[in-house]
């Protein structure tokens, strides 16, 4: 296999372009005008590791799924469908609030290193800049079953060759959303 063939290296790619481009979408929108975030290079490191980590979960969450289902005496639990909503509902009560925790962790500290040049940026001083009842109203409360859970049983419902295309699409719908939301 070929290393530009490779499923993760091409999830790392789809990621650091289409998710960082979703960040630039959004800040334009929020600014008006063509705004280039700060730590651009950082970021679009940052989720290209975090499209190999979602690529995996995917994969490993569609496979749990489906094992568990195919064991069930329903013909409901058989379908597509089922298989779709299940596999997303899972991943995002489960990974969701997990990935979603440590990337707000890895843009807060982007942000301090920005806003402090030169200072140490610890966990405590991360966790302290951190809203974590607006993260809970937000995030497990607003977008997870809001926007998540419905996209991903889109996702899942499509061929597993175009999940992880899918996914990185829908960071830049949801940077899309929420910009145009904070109006």
């Amino acid at each position: 296999m070929s290393f530009l063939t490779n499923h993760y290296v091409l999830s790392f790619i789809k990621f650091a372009i289409l998710a960082t481009l979703g960040e630039i979408i959004a800040s334009s929108i929020r600014a008006k005008k063509l705004t280039i975030p700060h730590s651009i290079g950082y970021r679009m490191l940052i989720w290209g590791l975090l499209g190999v980590w979602i690529a995996f979960m995917m994969g490993l969450f569609a496979k749990g799924v489906g094992v568990k289902l195919a064991d069930s005496n329903s013909a409901i639990l058989h379908t597509k469908f089922a298989f779709a909503f299940i596999t997303s509902l899972v991943m995002n009560t489960s990974f969701g609030p997990v990935f979603m925790v440590l990337h707000k962790h890895t843009d807060t500290y982007l942000d301090l290193r920005y806003e402090n040049t030169g200072e140490k940026i610890t966990l405590q001083k991360i966790c302290s800049k951190i809203d974590y009842y607006a993260y809970a109203k937000n995030v497990l409360i607003g977008t997870i079953p809001t926007f998540w859970l419905p996209a991903h049983t889109i996702t899942f419902l499509l061929p597993e060759g175009f999940r992880v295309f899918f996914a990185a699409l829908l960071s830049i719908c949801l940077g899309i959303i929420l910009s145009l939301k904070s109006k």
